[in-house]
């Protein structure tokens, strides 16, 4: 479908985490086999990145204190200074706070992180929102 492998192998990561969060959705003996069921899933994957390949800007610009840059990679450089201070600050956190931001930097909804994390689903998105608040406010007083 035109993706590059490194990419093409995130999606297909996206794909089973996907599948396994919403697995209980899918009918059993509907009209639909398991396999193509599967594949919908992973065309529309592959559709949702065209479309933001589409719609990356060329230059890094910050959107709330995170980078967001060309194509995968094009601007890894210019994104070294970010990333050592990201390092920086995830090193400053717990682990549960860590592993929260990571769970849904990939999507996995907040209702099956709340299970892993033994916390309610409420709980789990109000961590979340003040964990990106802190970054984005520690991110204003670095130069980037």
């Amino acid at each position: 479908m035109g993706i590059p492998e490194a990419d093409a192998e995130e999606l297909a990561c996206e794909t089973l985490f996907t599948v396994s969060s919403r697995i209980h959705t899918f009918q059993h003996g509907g009209r639909a086999k398991l396999t193509t069921w599967i594949f919908e899933i992973a065309k529309n994957k592959a559709i949702d990145f065209h479309r933001k390949q589409e719609s990356q800007p060329e230059e890094v610009a910050l959107a709330d204190g995170f980078p967001h840059c060309a194509p995968a990679g094009a601007c890894a450089g210019r994104n070294a200074p970010y990333l050592s201070w990201l390092r920086e600050q995830f090193g400053k956190m717990e682990d549960s706070d860590r592993e929260l931001l990571l769970w849904r930097a990939a999507d996995i909804p907040y209702e099956q992180i709340a299970g892993w994390m033994g916390i309610s689903e409420g709980t789990a998105r109000t961590r979340y929102s003040r964990l990106r608040a802190k970054l984005v406010a520690a991110g204003k007083t670095v130069e980037m």
